[in-house]
């Protein structure tokens, strides 16, 4: 008696997808078919040693043989069957990666900034100053050493009955009660105004100008624009439909090849929603931190950086622009940056700078070839406290009421969704809420 219809290459295949899905590796049929054979032999194998003698007993009688290929097929069958299922399941349920480059010391300092702005902000508050009279001019994305984080130009008019000496010593007050190291310079004082730098763990965090109610502060936009960029979309799309359903013109930056791009990118569409591609780059950190698949790296030479940005691209069904993902040492690059935003040119697509590093030169290369341009003004949930949100969104409202218009990226978090609820009629009645193509060159 013989086995017929096992197929050991086939089952090595089935072996090499699982085990090369789960290790990110390739491997090689042969080796699992070797590993394979050497841990189960028996299943290849059969002992013969009775037919033997049976055959020698029976000599001269017809040899029956039996033939076991349809239930070798069938097995076989099942076998592939429960492979690409499992291949398919593991794709569809994959965990998000992480929506933003994250680095340990800059987390912790990001979140001892957010105890600073509470402070300041709480301190306003108690003196009397008016919302309307706290003007953030700049907010801009700092590096040094080991840390990154988002330097803020505050500006306040505080009520002719204070003193402003006295209002400064309200917020310094606060802020030195922080369990957190800080230190407070006055950088300038008089009269009209006084000046405070704030630095947090040795860093330059604030600069807080405080001026007296009846001192004209920096030209104020009544009614400006806003652009917000909602990225990393691409996986639950129960929260891309919570996000749709809001009443804002809300600009879908979608990532290439996760489980449900095209299916969001084509919902956003549909609402009338303009869509982005929200483009890999590479980390300064790569590959410890994983931008997803289409990465651009700069160790690409100019064709296969074409080849995976035109196939990026060829994800997002009515692409309109693109954004960075992550890409804090692609964007570095001039000359890589240089092929990407020409390729965007030809096409007609306009490019947003995520500013994931102060050492970006996407926005001023990007200027230089006429290319239409814009870049990220605030992140609204790089914390997901309802403080820290509040804060945020008031800041981007500061920011476009002082240059006429701002943009804010948000992440497909509930907490934003909420954040955006609550923040929709304010947005509606002091603010219009644009696509982002609206507000590039602007």
């Amino acid at each position: 008696m013989r086995l017929v219809g096992w197929c050991p290459d086939l089952w090595g295949s089935a072996c090499a997808s699982v085990i090369g899905h789960e290790t990110k590796k390739d491997i090689p049929v042969c080796s699992v078919n070797a590993a394979f054979l050497s841990c189960c032999p028996n299943l290849l194998s059969y002992d013969n040693t009775k037919d033997n003698n049976y055959m020698a007993k029976s000599k001269g009688k017809k040899k029956t043989r039996f033939s076991l290929t349809p239930i070798g097929l069938g097995f076989v069958i099942l076998i592939v069957i429960i492979v690409i299922s499992y291949l398919l399941v593991s794709y569809k349920s994959r965990s998000p990666l992480p929506f933003e480059e994250v680095y340990l010391y800059s987390k912790q300092l990001s979140r001892d900034i957010h105890l600073i702005d509470k402070a300041i902000s709480d301190g306003f508050y108690k003196i009397g100053v008016p919302e309307e009279n706290i003007v953030f001019p700049s907010v801009l994305p700092r590096q040094k050493d080991k840390y990154r984080w988002n330097f803020s130009s505050i500006e306040a008019r505080v009520p002719n009955r204070y003193f402003i000496f006295k209002a400064g010593e309200e917020i310094k007050e606060r802020i030195s009660r922080l369990p957190i190291p800080t230190r407070i310079t006055i950088d300038k004082k008089s009269d009209n105004e006084i000046i405070y730098s704030v630095y947090c763990k040795g860093l330059y965090t604030h600069r807080l100008k405080i001026m007296r109610g009846d001192k004209q502060v920096s030209p104020r936009f009544p009614y400006p624009q806003i652009g917000i960029i909602i990225d990393d979309l691409g996986y639950d799309v129960s929260l891309a439909n919570a996000l749709l359903e809001l009443d804002l013109p809300l600009t879908f930056s979608v990532l290439p090849f996760t489980p449900n791009t095209r299916l969001i990118a084509r919902k956003a569409w549909n609402d009338g929603r303009e869509t982005m591609l929200h483009l890999p780059m590479e980390p300064m950190d790569y590959p410890a931190i994983n931008p997803g698949d289409g990465v651009l790296l700069v160790c690409m030479d100019k064709k296969m950086i074409l080849d995976t940005l035109n196939k990026d691209l060829r994800q997002i069904p009515f692409v309109a622009g693109v954004n960075n993902h992550m890409g804090s040492r692609f964007t570095k690059s001039e000359e890589k940056m240089g092929i990407v935003l020409a390729e965007l040119k030809k096409k007609g697509l306009y490019y947003i700078d995520s500013r994931t590093t102060s050492d970006t030169v996407a926005f001023d290369v990007a200027k230089k070839m006429a290319l239409r341009t814009a870049s990220r003004d605030i992140f609204l949930d790089n914390h997901l406290s309802e403080n820290a949100l509040k804060i945020q969104m008031e800041r981007l409202l500061s920011v476009a009421r002082n240059k006429g218009s701002a943009i804010g990226i948000g992440h497909p978090h509930k907490k934003t969704i909420d954040l955006l609820t609550n923040f929709q009629m304010t947005l509606t009645n002091e603010a219009e809420v644009v696509p982002a193509s609206n507000l590039v060159n602007n």
